[in-house]
């Protein structure tokens, strides 16, 4: 069964974990985001592991996850535009996709020469990855198209049979997956909505046109994805029989679960998985129900998180 250790900040701790990454080992690491199953992203055997024990497919692609942009722009190509991005928002919630220019990042991670890279927030995650010295693979710590933790005890659920060690940092902040784009051409091509606004990013590159496309290689496009065990119905005004209902704004007398009472789609977005997780394991209830969210900033990401996971 996994082990769960509690963050220790000192030398001696990175060094143990940059050792068992440095030997090809999986560990499960906390993100700002969500908690990921993390390995030496320069390892093939690293990598086909994290695909095996995930049941993963081969063609979808991983996240390079860097501690610098200076190490970024050893690995991968970073040019003026994405730059000028990349040093308003990392380290954060922020995934581009760069085309690689080392030839140590094994094909396998990329798609036409292409990598999607960022610069996690977590300063836990970060010294690690300094300590390292080296990008870190870090897809959700879960198995393929199911519920992303944002605990260490939800990614201790989702590997109960495996001897990983999980590192817990306590809850993810934000809570869902990053904003991942591919800047090209005078385009944004959207591939995954996210807590990073692209509208802002439209505001920061002049004359660029805004495209929504659907790249299947990349983490997050899969038709069905981010989905409970339990049945799921979103948009719902009222509660059904037996059903974990999860509000949003106006409490209801026999609500499940509030999103956020006070409409903060932030706070909405931090708590969406771990509602999930909650109602998964509640005898009491069959099914799950969501309210109706508003389709506006962080929402259009909630609803993109809430459409997929509902889809049979």
């Amino acid at each position: 069964m996994p082990e769960i250790i509690k963050t220790k900040f000192n030398t001696r701790f990175y060094e143990k974990i940059s050792e068992k990454l440095n030997n090809d080992q999986l560990i499960i690491l906390p993100t700002e985001t969500v908690y990921g199953l993390a390995g030496n992203g320069l390892s093939l055997k690293a990598i086909k592991s994290i695909y095996q024990i995930k049941n993963r497919p081969i063609k979808k692609k991983l996240i390079l996850h860097c501690s610098s942009i200076a190490m970024v722009q050893k690995y991968f190509e970073l040019d003026q535009d994405n730059l000028k991005v990349a040093q308003k928002y990392w380290p954060g919630p922020l995934t581009l996709i760069l085309r690689k220019k080392s030839k140590s990042i094994p094909d396998i991670l990329t798609q036409k020469h292409y990598c999607a890279v960022r610069i996690p927030s977590n300063k836990f995650l970060l010294k690690i990855i300094k300590t390292i010295n080296k990008p870190l693979v870090m897809p959700s710590a879960n198995k393929f198209k199911q519920l992303s933790p944002v605990t260490a005890k939800m990614a201790y659920r989702n590997f109960e049979t495996s001897d990983l060690t999980i590192i817990d940092d306590g809850k993810s902040t934000i809570g869902i997956e990053s904003t991942m784009f591919k800047i090209i051409n005078k385009k944004i091509e959207v591939i995954r909505y996210g807590l990073i606004d692209v509208f802002e990013i439209m505001g920061m590159l002049n004359n660029f046109e805004l495209k929504k496309v659907n790249n299947e290689y990349f983490p997050g496009t899969s038709n069905k994805h981010y989905s409970p065990v339990k049945e799921l119905y979103i948009n719902q005004k009222k509660i059904r029989k037996k059903s974990a209902f999860i509000g949003f704004g106006n409490m209801k007398k026999s609500e499940f679960k509030n999103l956020s009472s006070k409409k903060n789609l932030k706070e909405a977005a931090s708590r969406l998985y771990y509602y999930f997780y909650l109602a998964d394991n509640n005898d009491s209830f069959e099914t799950i129900s969501v309210a109706p969210i508003p389709n506006k900033g962080i929402g259009i990401a909630i609803n993109d998180r809430l459409e997929r996971a509902s889809k049979k």
